[in-house]
């Protein structure tokens, strides 16, 4: 499911500029000199750049990875693997082996510890490298990527590759790193979201979630009392509706969670979870842009774009432009780019704002409650308060207040 696929998924980068003057020679250069090659055979993993149309064509120089604003490529990653259970059967082969060899006698705990890595080598030598690849847009204009991939092992070596050819250090644009980088806020909420949630801590990732929760309920608030529309740059209108599934949890809890449809007769069982205290972790959105329809999900960590299904795509009748199937899905993930960035901009204005505590947090408590009935217990501000949402040292500061 990459970027060009009917269903995209993929994770954000912010970019920074690089200091150079012509950009897109550099840009060539790198490409080429962190280029897949063949590995060793001796090589449990090989890394590199490939061309966009065939993540098997390494060859730079015949790739069009130069398309309009847009550099596109792919990032290949072949990697030899061992199945345990294939290690396990070759290592008791051995063992029986050695026994036949010895009388009987076991292997001590350092020969089995030999044997067991002899054999490894052995069975590695002989493994073929299974390939596997994310493709890669980056927007220099607008200092973005986004790379084809959720996968925390394909993300690591991507970044390794691309900071060691590039020496570009791209930033995860998950939910304060998002805001941060991507949305403009004035100085005021900049400070008060550094406060809130401390960007250089190693556990940002998590420590912030709460963000997520926060936006994604207030997204599911949004659209039942504000009827989910938003005017976005340039004039077009943006009206968001809720997908077909909900998944909500207790902050901090990830096992106890609550997996729902959202149609009419079935948000109750998610009105219940929320009068309880849980929050919306992950959540498919319906998004209409003028006539332009897509599905997609988010999940707290607000990071990755899932699933995200565009209008249908038809190839051009001018079969030079081979890059227009290409620019029109750009065009597509710009489209819901803008609009995700405009709804988070205005929950961030809400939530950071002085009167977040007095004005819209009781009208969310107060919607959570709807359709309770009769001795609905007020849910705990988050689901335990502060601490529960990970956020470092607040204590119990109403103006910081989770849901």
């Amino acid at each position: 499911m990459g970027i060009q696929s009917a269903t995209a998924t993929f994770t954000r980068f912010f970019v920074p500029d690089p200091a150079i003057e012509d950009f897109w020679a550099y840009v060539e250069n790198c490409l080429k000199a962190g280029c897949f090659r063949e590995p060793d055979d001796f090589q449990e993993q090989t890394v590199g750049f490939a061309i966009w149309e065939d993540f098997f064509d390494s060859d730079i120089e015949t790739g069009a990875y130069h398309k309009g604003e847009y550099v596109a490529f792919n990032f290949r990653l072949d990697q030899r693997k061992v199945p345990a259970i294939v290690l396990k059967k070759f290592v008791r082969e051995a063992i029986h082996k050695y026994r036949a060899e010895n009388e009987g006698k076991w292997p001590s705990r350092n020969e089995r510890q030999e044997i067991q890595e002899n054999m490894e080598i052995l069975l590695m030598n002989r493994a073929l490298p299974q390939p596997s690849s994310c493709e890669v847009v980056w927007n220099p204009a607008a200092r973005s990527m986004a790379v084809g991939t959720t996968g925390a092992r394909m993300l690591e070596a991507f970044l390794e590759h691309f900071e060691k050819h590039f020496h570009l250090y791209p930033v995860p644009l998950y939910h304060v790193h998002w805001a941060l980088n991507a949305i403009p806020l004035d100085a005021r909420h900049r400070e008060k979201l550094s406060g809130m949630v401390s960007v250089k801590s190693a556990q940002a990732l998590e420590e912030g979630r709460f963000l997520g929760n926060d936006f994604l309920t207030w997204l599911w608030f949004f659209i039942e009392r504000d009827e989910g529309s938003v005017r976005l740059e340039g004039g077009k209108e943006a009206q968001v509706h809720l997908g077909e599934r909900m998944v909500l949890n207790l902050p901090g809890v990830g096992k106890e969670r609550v997996v729902c449809t959202t149609q009419a007769n079935a948000l109750h069982e998610a009105r219940t979870a929320l009068r309880q205290g849980k929050l919306v972790d992950e959540i498919q959105l319906f998004l209409m842009v003028g006539e332009n329809e897509y599905m997609l999900t988010l999940d707290s960590a607000l990071w990755a774009v899932k699933g995200l299904k565009t209008p249908k795509q038809m190839r051009d009748f001018n079969e030079d432009d081979e890059d227009s199937l290409f620019l029109e899905k750009m065009f597509f993930l710009e489209e819901v780019a803008g609009a995700l960035n405009t709804l988070y901009g205005r929950f961030l204005s809400e939530r950071l704002a002085s009167e977040w505590d007095v004005v819209r947090l009781p009208e969310i408590r107060a919607w959570m409650q709807e359709g309770g009935g009769e001795g609905a217990e007020e849910p705990a501000a988050g689901g335990g308060g502060s601490e529960d949402h990970g956020i470092p040292g607040k204590g119990d500061d109403e103006d910081e207040a989770p849901f």
